[in-house]
């Protein structure tokens, strides 16, 4: 017995310490927002149906069930398919026929429910109901506008030419404009507009949107009727959307508003012209007349020309370089017609 303590005793104070120091090395790392770098994991795919395809780094893969979905990638879902996501932080999104989006950043704290959650809608039709995280954690970008939350269900559907249609289901949310002021969506129920040059439109019911050019209520809101497994129950029903009619509300301010900022892909579209050079802007050359008197004959008018100055040296020796402008994501505005010749921005009858 004596010998046993003596062993013990004498073991040096920093190898008895290695486990102690191990275990608080381990908190410390789980107590650090998942602060995810591109590539990493920070969900899973919940539910697939036909082709789905995540492209990161211009390397594609197809997503099942159960897969890993990692941060930047590029969600594109074929035509006659649908997608279901579940981030880290309990989000939850919806993908429709022919949508693409993009998993631009993730930050989490899961002791503090806080961080940076950004998610691109490039076009398509989506569902996206919030998780865990506080609410100012979110930001959810489209073409023409951002989209801030405050605990939240809602739909999302992006026409070709960019414009946006946004359908409240619980909660409320903040959008905005590239060019309007910040609105607020709180009655379940309600749309808000926002056209492809970044015009975010006052509240409305389905009833008074008014262009018939948009497409079927089905094709913008295919949740509606089909609920996705994220969901587990419909949220509004669809003849309580289209026989909606709510009193106007005051226009309420926002507590949390986001500037709009273009949104992200990982490949090149068919209709994505790639990079394309600004054309230098031309040198004016001031040209000034001098006249030399001395008293020998009269000599004839030297012109002397001036170079102008840059930021290079004195005299403008320095190289002038090109603007060079790259188009990303879904860009703001664009098009704004259709094949047809008609506008967008409004809705036709349900189908």
């Amino acid at each position: 017995m004596t010998t046993l303590q003596t062993d013990v005793l004498t073991v040096p104070r920093s190898v008895r310490m290695q486990p102690l120091l191990g275990a608080m090395f381990a908190a410390l790392l789980l107590s650090q927002p998942a602060n995810a770098a591109p590539g990493d994991r920070i969900g899973d795919a919940v539910a697939i149906v036909n082709k789905v395809v995540a492209d990161y780094d211009r390397e594609q893969r197809t997503l099942a069930a159960g897969d890993d979905v990692r941060q930047d990638e590029v969600i594109q879902v074929n035509a006659d398919a649908q997608g279901e996501l579940k981030l880290d932080d309990d989000t939850k999104l919806a993908l429709g026929p022919g949508s693409r989006l993009v998993l631009d950043k993730f930050v989490y704290d899961s002791d503090k429910k806080a961080g940076s959650i950004v998610v691109d809608l490039a076009k398509g039709a989506f569902r996206f109901v919030t998780g865990i995280a506080a609410k100012s954690t979110y930001i959810i970008k489209t073409p023409n506008a951002s989209i801030t939350v405050r605990g939240t269900v809602f739909d999302v559907f992006v026409f070709p030419d960019k414009t946006v249609w946004l359908l409240l289901h619980e909660g409320a949310v903040e959008v905005t404009g590239r060019k309007s002021a910040c609105r607020v969506l709180d009655q379940p129920g309600r749309l808000i507009a926002i056209s492809n040059g970044g015009r975010v439109g006052r509240p409305v019911d389905w009833s008074k949107l008014t262009d018939t050019e948009g497409p079927a209520f089905d094709t913008a809101f295919p949740f509606i009727d089909k609920p996705p497994q994220i969901v587990s129950a419909p949220v509004l029903t669809r003849a309580a959307i289209l026989s909606s009619a709510l009193p106007e509300a005051p226009d309420q301010a926002c507590i949390n508003s986001k500037p709009p900022a273009k949104i992200r892909k990982a490949a090149r579209d068919d209709d994505d012209a790639g990079p394309t050079l600004k054309k230098p802007k031309a040198q004016k050359v001031k040209v000034k007349t001098v006249r030399v008197r001395d008293d020998g004959p009269a000599k004839k008018p030297t012109r002397v020309a001036k170079r102008p100055r840059n930021s290079d040296d004195d005299w403008g020796n320095g190289v002038r370089g090109l603007d060079i402008v790259i188009g990303i994501g879904g860009g703001f505005g664009g098009g704004g017609r259709r094949p047809s010749g008609g506008r967008y921005p409004g809705r036709s009858g349900p189908n």
